[in-house]
């Protein structure tokens, strides 16, 4: 399948009024503190615990309207937050925007949180179904806002649960089109880089579960293919992030189709995936498609993943996919390395394949109207990959 869902979300506030007080960390100098809580309320300014938030649609009002030369701290009481996922736009160039536990200090593990904050789709009015959409769909700002023409975003995460949600747990866009949602456009030639991009970001320790329409409802097919499931994590024209310590747990497609732990994606270079746990995916845990190169997926640990099918190509860990029919290119120079790889899901003892290539060839520059791939390069390493 190699249609690419941008989905146009819309998000509701919703808020109650009753106010709980919790204990802060101190806020870093220049730093602008904005407090979750799940019995919050979006009438409230988020500057304290006492008048914490309820959603992320009041968080993006209040960086929106904040300083730009200050970072932002999101953080987030522990909880269930439900709602339908949320279209990012706004940014401080040259700050970050981090959303973490409260009670998180940088550089500390899970022993020094209470408990992780739980972000949960909500359903569809009168519908067993979930909303449709990934939890935090972010692309560049449009015209007039501090990211419209790309760049470095700084977004972080840390320490969250994110939970049925249909498209993708979080989706890092920065492709292009004027608007959040539609068809891909790329915003550079054949197998050149993102002249646009959405770069720079950080996900440690977040925890993907229950991710595609296995658990939210719908198919792949048409007209219900909005609801089909990409993966945890889909990059697409987004570069140089940081992806570690995260465990994805039971992505499943109602098909045992489509969707993967990482889908990097149009022009995606110089991303790293590691020490991450993956099982239960129905799909390849990790794919690659046109464009996207110097990524390293290493010091992973992949537990159950992958059905047992007899099309092309077939389940692997590692999938390398270039559609001629789009004009895609071939990827390089990306290392699937010292990975402790694990078996087929259901229906065999075998092990999961470690890589394909689709269609194969090790050079093989991708679509008429390619580049060459550099002199010496290759479009996939591997080394020291172990079951």
């Amino acid at each position: 399948m190699f249609r690419i869902l941008k989905a146009a979300l819309v998000t509701a506030v919703v808020g109650l009024s009753t106010c709980l007080v919790t204990a802060a960390p101190a806020a870093a100098a220049g730093v602008q503190t904005i407090y979750m809580n799940a019995a919050g309320s979006d009438t409230q300014t988020g500057g304290t615990p006492g008048t914490a938030v309820k959603t992320l649609a009041r968080v993006q009002q209040l960086v929106a309207a904040g300083p730009l030369d200050q970072d932002v701290e999101v953080r987030v009481h522990a909880g269930t937050y439900i709602a339908q996922g949320i279209v990012w736009t706004t940014y401080r160039p040259g700050h970050t925007i981090s959303f973490m536990p409260d009670d998180y200090e940088y550089g500390e593990g899970l022993d020094g949180i209470a408990a992780l904050p739980v972000f949960q789709n909500a359903r569809a009015s009168q519908s067993n179904r979930y909303i449709t959409g990934p939890w935090f769909f972010a692309c560049p700002g449009g015209p007039g806002q501090p990211l419209e023409d790309g760049g470095v975003s700084g977004l972080r995460f840390y320490y969250l649960k994110v939970t049925y949600y249909a498209n993708a747990g979080i989706s890092l866009d920065g492709s292009g089109g004027s608007t959040c949602g539609g068809k891909y456009a790329a915003t550079s030639g054949p197998g050149q880089p993102s002249a646009r991009g959405l770069d720079g970001n950080t996900i440690f320790g977040v925890r993907f579960n229950n991710i595609g329409n296995l658990y939210t409802g719908g198919t792949c097919a048409d007209p219900d293919f909005t609801r089909c499931g990409y993966g945890g994590i889909v990059l697409t024209e987004s570069s140089g992030n940081r992806i570690a310590n995260n465990q994805f747990v039971n992505l499943r497609n109602s098909e045992l189709s489509y969707i993967h732990a990482i889908y990097v994606t149009h022009k995606s270079s110089h991303n790293q995936f590691t020490a991450n746990q993956v099982t239960n995916v129905s799909s390849d845990p990790v794919k690659i498609r046109d464009a996207s190169n110097y990524n390293s997926f290493e010091n992973n640990i992949f537990g159950a993943n992958g059905f047992v099918r007899s099309s092309t190509p077939p389940a692997v860990h590692y999938l390398d996919e270039v559609s001629t029919t789009e004009g895609e290119c071939s990827s390089f120079h990306n290392r699937f390395a010292y990975n402790d790889l694990g078996t087929y899901l259901v229906g065999s003892t075998e092990n999961l394949p470690v890589w394909y290539l689709s269609p194969g060839g090790a050079t093989w520059p991708g679509s008429t109207g390619c580049p060459a791939l550099p002199a010496g390069e290759t479009r996939l390493i591997t080394a020291g990959n172990t079951y």
